[in-house]
């Protein structure tokens, strides 16, 4: 019982002090905590939310509220996390750390818990922001949306991870993940939903793991079953073994 609770509470200590961490770095909590519901504010005025036949009778916000709101998930796992990682490893404070009788894996919980936390808020405030504001309904279970988002946040925190183990450096985490980002961004369907481009296009985005994610919470905000969307889940889930395997096996301290 003695060594449950002093782990629980180096646990405990390491999400106060990452947390605090995260909390300094005002850049990253911008575009984790404040960009997607600005973007669903500053897209949504530009482009109104009235029916269109252009998005199969659906209006702007409606069509793409739930690409804006996983964005948060992509900026998590490919800029966040790796770029944190490797800054507290280039300062040192990781090798410190190694020196303690703290287990690695008690130092990866925490880490994960901080930036699952805070994703997941940023995830409620771009849905929260399009429903007040625009009066965004779900058809399906907002639940089972934010269920999804959940495993996603999971699938890139773990891709996250691998990616801090493989970047030389946090320059190289943030001038790399900033180009991925692009990427990702523009086959989100957060700017242009998919319902407006060509097929051959939408086919060609299937290749990218965000683009999964958000079929996965529009369908489920459409109220479509979830078992209708194998291939996305199996993509996530794959991630999170896969990447989660990796991360956990090329952690390093220093």
């Amino acid at each position: 019982h003695t060594a449950e609770g002093t782990l629980m509470r180096a646990y405990q200590t390491l999400v106060i002090t990452l947390a605090r961490s995260m909390l300094r770095e005002p850049v990253g909590l911008f575009f984790t905590l404040i960009f997607p519901p600005l973007l669903v504010v500053i897209l949504g005025t530009i482009f109104g939310n009235d029916p269109t036949p252009q998005f199969d009778g659906k209006g702007f916000v409606d069509a793409t509220l739930p690409a804006m709101s996983s964005l948060v998930v992509a900026i998590m796992g490919i800029l966040m996390l790796p770029v944190m990682q490797l800054q507290l490893r280039e300062s040192g404070a990781l090798a410190r750390l190694r020196a303690t009788p703290l287990k690695s894996w008690t130092y990866v919980a925490a880490d994960v818990t901080v930036h699952f936390l805070v994703g997941m808020t940023g995830v409620v405030l771009a849905l929260v922001v399009g429903m007040l504001v625009f009066g965004v309904r779900a058809q399906g279970s907002v639940l089972l949306v934010l269920v999804a988002g959940a495993c996603g946040l999971i699938a890139f925190l773990a891709l996250g991870y691998t990616l801090a183990a493989v970047y030389p450096s946090a320059a190289a985490a943030t001038g790399i993940g900033n180009g991925v980002m692009i990427v990702l961004m523009i086959t989100s369907g957060a700017f242009i939903p998919m319902e407006a481009l060509p097929s051959g296009v939408r086919h060609a985005t299937q290749i990218s793991p965000l683009r999964h994610l958000v079929d996965l919470m529009q369908g489920l905000w459409a109220g479509h079953a979830w078992s209708d969307y194998g291939v996305a889940t199996a993509v996530l889930l794959g991630m999170i073994v896969i990447f989660g395997a990796l991360g956990a096996r090329l952690f390093k301290w220093g």
